[in-house]
């Protein structure tokens, strides 16, 4: 039997009706199961503290600061209580938790939360459904041994006969100053007993030189930049090798990266930059070049008149650098564009635009040439 059309009307807009309210029903659902998946990852995860300290040592690691950052996460703290380092209920966790290093802390609760997971598994260890603070930096104690870890002692092999060699304890204090605990500063010449013997052991060429102590292994961020220092001994030992210029090159018996300077100048050029105070301290802070000698030459001079020929030099002040300068790299490497390299090795500044606005004197017309204000007529004739 044919239905009637307003029937089948009724009947599909009464099964659309339903389907509605069950597909809205649906949805309803899971917003409201996201809306709330939302809140619990937003809840921060509740947790208790436990802080074992070690009030004796006054250099150790900080615990109080280390709980300070994991309480700047989505936490909540329920209970916090502190244990000192060999009380009975101290050893009693250390035992349990097969803890190597205090002070430290310890946290229950919530610790697999999203909004602590990845904090506890780059900071730590769980056991026993426990988070254990494992990434302590030195001073700390071993509560096997019960010795504080993390005190090093630095040796330096220094040459007192060479005044122009890099003074290598700015280096160490500059570890110091990053967190490394030097609670000792050895200092040896090279050629004395004790420097002889510590060279003879690392097979040490370069002086001077730094060693730190095996204890600088504990230091993992100092010593991840190591290998711009050095190299790590068999006996964890780290011996310095990259040794800046001037040192002295034992296995060449002398001082290597020192260098002569000499400053041609014109003396009746009263106006002209000094090259002393523009260009020295350029190369001696700015590249580190160690000066062997230095030297003041007039062009009125024979001597000055010879460097003007033989160099083809147009221009006055400039400086001269003898050929040792190819032992710094990065000078050799920027001198393309601020001068000439000769025949027999010697480097020629040429490079007057670099300098910014300095007066100089252009030989060639004769011409004192000051950028602020233009060239104007040399006082007295080219000499």
């Amino acid at each position: 039997k044919v239905l009637p059309w307003p029937k089948v009307f009724l009947a599909i807009a009464l099964l659309a009706t339903i389907l509605g309210a069950l597909f809205s029903t649906k949805i309803l659902a899971d917003v409201n199961r996201n809306i709330a998946k939302a809140k619990e990852t937003q809840r921060p995860a509740n947790v208790k503290i436990v802080k074992i300290t070690t009030p004796n040592c006054t250099d150790c690691f900080s615990v109080d600061n280390a709980v300070s950052d994991f309480k700047k996460l989505s936490v909540k703290v329920e209970e916090e209580k502190t244990l000192v380092f060999d009380s009975p209920e101290a050893s009693a966790a250390i035992k349990q938790f097969a803890i190597k290093k205090v002070p430290t802390y310890l946290a229950t609760g919530e610790i697999n939360k999203n909004n602590v997971e990845s904090f506890v598994k780059s900071n730590g260890e769980i056991k026993d459904k426990t988070f254990i603070f494992t990434k302590l930096s030195p001073i700390f104690i071993d509560t096997q041994t019960k010795l504080e870890m993390g005190r090093v002692t630095a040796t330096l092999i220094t040459d007192p006969t060479c005044a122009q060699c890099a003074d290598l304890k700015t280096v160490v204090e500059n570890f110091q100053k990053a967190g490394v605990k030097v609670k000792e500063t050895k200092e040896f010449a090279w050629n004395s007993s004790d420097g002889q013997s510590m060279i003879n052991q690392y097979n040490i060429t370069k002086v001077p030189t730094f060693i730190f102590s095996p204890e600088f292994d504990l230091y993992e961020t100092a010593k991840s930049t190591w290998q711009n220092f050095g190299t790590v001994e068999s006996d964890k030992t780290y011996v310095t090798r990259n040794v800046p210029l001037p040192y002295r090159d034992l296995t060449k018996g002398q001082i290597v990266g020192l260098v002569d300077l000499v400053y041609l100048v014109d003396s009746s050029c009263i106006d002209c930059y000094k090259a002393q105070d523009v260009q020295k301290p350029i190369l001696t802070r700015g590249y580190g070049v160690g000066l062997r000698s230095e030297r003041t030459i007039d062009i009125s001079s024979l001597e000055g008149k010879n460097l003007l020929t033989q160099y083809s030099i147009t221009k006055v002040p400039t400086i001269l650098i003898s050929p040792e300068t190819d032992q710094y790299p990065n000078l050799k490497n920027d001198w393309k564009n601020v001068g000439t390299v000769e025949a027999d090795g010697w480097y020629v500044f040429t490079g007057f635009s670099q300098l910014g606005k300095i007066t100089y004197k252009d030989l060639t017309n004769n011409q004192i040439i000051n950028p602020a204000q233009g060239p104007s007529p040399s006082p007295s004739p080219t000499k």
